[in-house]
């Protein structure tokens, strides 16, 4: 989900504007982390996921980000692919680090 916000961050900049967007994730453990916004021993990744959704959209009113569970990514476009490169990542097949948010390197 930090590195979907990164997209979504050049998606919005090469499309300029303030947008409704829909991030479908396939674990419901990891959406409902997203709603607490208490901090907790090892909840640094949520915490990273707010601040760089506070940076995405600043204000209400610069855009919204639906986030939706997806069972396994089936028959949405792009998420087959998302699906396939959460595949790869746990395989330890890596994107080169330099190509990856600080965040996640």
């Amino acid at each position: 989900m930090i590195l979907a916000t990164e997209l979504l961050r050049k998606e919005m900049k090469e499309r300029g504007g303030r947008r409704t967007m829909a991030l479908g994730v396939g674990s419901q453990a990891a959406i409902k982390a997203t709603n607490t916004f208490q901090s907790k021993a090892g909840h640094y990744l949520v915490e990273k996921l707010h601040d760089d959704l506070r940076s995405l959209f600043p204000s209400e009113g610069d855009g919204k980000l639906i986030i939706r569970w997806t069972a396994g990514h089936v028959g949405i476009p792009g998420n087959e692919q998302a699906d396939e490169q959460a595949k790869r990542a746990a395989r330890g097949e890596t994107s080169d680090t330099h190509l990856l948010p600080s965040s996640v390197r």
